[in-house]
């Protein structure tokens, strides 16, 4: 059983402009979060003098922002394709995830591609498949 056809659109438009606003981000020539670096940190230094613990630093939160960006377009992604497609959305997301990463040094943009990136998206676009397929009403034996 697959989502109403209401709700498949909807995941569709709201995957479309999530994707188009990562495909900008992935694009830009400097990193997203230049200009925010110093207040992610003091804001981390503010949150290990009050307990948390050490090994959560800025690497830790930038490594997790690429996992966490993709969860969204891999739920979507197979929401939009149903449970039978579930399997074709999980490879084109995880290869969007990589070619997030690859595409724009390909195309000349000014960024060298991190192979740790690459993975991360491609992990967070698998594990938000995953969800998706998960909290997906299907045919389940009882």
């Amino acid at each position: 059983m697959t989502p109403p056809d209401r709700a498949r659109r909807w995941a569709l438009l709201i995957l479309a402009i999530y994707s188009a606003l990562v495909a900008v981000v992935g694009i830009m020539p400097r990193p997203i979060d230049r200009g925010f670096t110093p207040w992610i940190r003091g804001q981390m230094a503010y949150l290990h003098g009050h307990g948390l613990r050490g090994w959560i630093n800025y690497e830790v939160v930038e490594y997790a922002a690429h996992a966490l960006a993709f969860v969204p377009i891999g739920i979507l992604a197979v929401v939009v394709a149903g449970r039978r497609l579930a399997w074709l959305a999980t490879l084109v997301v995880i290869g969007v995830g990589v070619l997030a990463e690859y595409g724009p040094s390909m195309l000349e943009f000014g960024s060298s591609p991190l192979t740790l990136d690459a993975l991360l998206n491609a992990v967070g676009a698998a594990a938000g498949a995953a969800i998706g397929y998960w909290a997906m009403p299907g045919r389940r034996e009882t």
